[in-house]
């Protein structure tokens, strides 16, 4: 295989960027019609995933390792797109979608090659295709022996907590197995769009799911206005490696500190660290003004609860100190300013894992204040809400777990 080629020819493809990512969808749609109904109307995030996705392997093709287990987890991570024929029956992700998607691509760096495009080239690109094709279907393969391609999750309890905040507990057809801090792709089927949603309760032995979703943007809002008792969502495999990561250091203390609904997988993760022994923990929730903590009573609730294992600690202070923080509080006894503002001023944390769950702007801010303070960075494990990129391609191999990208609502 001729990397060298391969990276050159895609380097002159990348610069074309959306617009070759708009020429191979509609390829694609052109070549097998029934593609379109595995996607959103929508492709703009779609696109950028494909490019993103395509120019990860590329730049990893030479490694094995690296290679072989994006592109086999790319192939599990794909089985949960399905759509339907020109009858309207439905169609599951096949090995006949991997030869159009083949065809789609070639033709696609015929186009905007031009001159560049050789018949050796077009050789090189489609072994490497090949080997692509053959490793997503080898992860697909293999996850089909474990997990199904999706759960169906009916909707049995909503409760609005602002008039943009609602909170859903689903419960899925089979059981399906995550880990508190990570988050599973989730569809509502009306809108064929998949986002990622964090659960907000630990694994439990009936295995339903709790869901809190804040209307800002069409998929977000259709599930806050629309969704009703009985209602059909989708869940695909869960992802995140580094809020699920909280307990690589057990005998450190841990800072949690939460914006907006960034509180629910933090909230999953001290249901798990209740329902064992406790752990030395800190949880500052942080809002605009009291009408942000929404989640507040429940919150009280689980620092009132004592782990369900022995668990002491030398000064006697309960194993969660639970802070909630606001930037303006007309009447508010508690603390006020930023959540960080106010986690610093609790304590010094260079000796503790801090994880850190919100929106992006509130997400930097943190990191900048707690680095500023002298936090090693490697310390803070962080999620945020941006859900327009992939993602497999936030957490390379060998890394250190940073998940930026997880949770995001729209």
């Amino acid at each position: 295989m001729d990397v060298i080629a391969l990276r050159r020819s895609w380097n002159q493809l990348a610069v074309a960027g959306p617009e070759a990512a708009k020429y191979f969808y509609a390829t694609l749609f052109l070549i097998a019609p029934e593609t379109r109904t595995m996607f959103p109307a929508d492709m703009r995030y779609q696109e950028d995933k494909l490019l993103a996705s395509l120019g990860h392997i590329i730049t990893n093709i030479d490694d094995p390792d690296a290679f072989t287990t994006f592109v086999q987890r790319l192939g599990a991570d794909h089985r949960r797109f399905h759509g339907s024929d020109h009858e309207g029956r439905p169609v599951q992700l096949a090995e006949r979608h991997y030869i159009w998607v083949g065809q789609a691509l070639v033709a696609t760096l015929e186009h905007f090659l031009g001159p560049g495009w050789t018949p050796s080239l077009r050789a090189e690109w489609a072994a490497a295709y090949e080997a692509v094709a053959k490793l997503m279907l080898a992860g697909a393969a293999r996850s089909e022996r474990v997990a199904p391609s999706f759960w169906r999750a009916e909707v049995i309890s909503t409760e609005r907590r602002r008039a943009d905040i609602c909170v859903f507990t689903v419960r899925p057809n089979y059981l399906c197995n995550y880990l508190p801090g990570q988050s599973l792709p989730t569809q509502v089927p009306a809108t064929r769009t998949w986002r990622y949603l964090s659960p907000a309760n630990a694994p439990r032995p009936d295995g339903t799911l709790e869901f809190h979703v804040r209307a800002t943007g069409r998929f977000s809002t259709h599930l806050v206005r629309r969704t009703a008792l009985g209602d059909t969502l989708l869940l695909g495999h869960p992802v995140g490696t580094a809020l699920s990561s909280y307990d690589r250091a057990p005998h450190r203390r841990l800072l949690l500190i939460a914006g907006g609904t960034g509180v629910a997988p933090l909230r999953a993760i001290l249901e798990q660290i209740q329902q064992g022994s406790g752990r030395a923990t800190t949880l500052v929730v942080g809002g605009k003004t009291p009408d942000d903590l929404y989640d507040h009573q429940a919150l009280l609730k689980l620092a009132a609860m004592a782990p369900e294992a022995a668990w002491s600690d030398t000064l006697g202070e309960p194993w969660l100190r639970y802070v909630p923080t606001v930037e303006i509080g007309w009447g508010w006894d508690g603390e006020v300013g930023r959540a960080v503002d106010t986690a610093l001023r609790l304590d010094s944390w260079a000796d503790a894992d801090i994880l850190v769950c919100g929106s992006p702007v509130m997400t930097r801010a943190t990191i900048a204040a707690l680095t500023a303070s002298g936090v090693d960075p490697a310390r803070i494990l962080t999620e945020s809400y941006d859900h327009s990129l992939y993602p497999p391609l936030s957490a390379p191999a060998g890394s250190t777990p940073r998940d930026l990208t997880w949770t995001g609502v729209r």
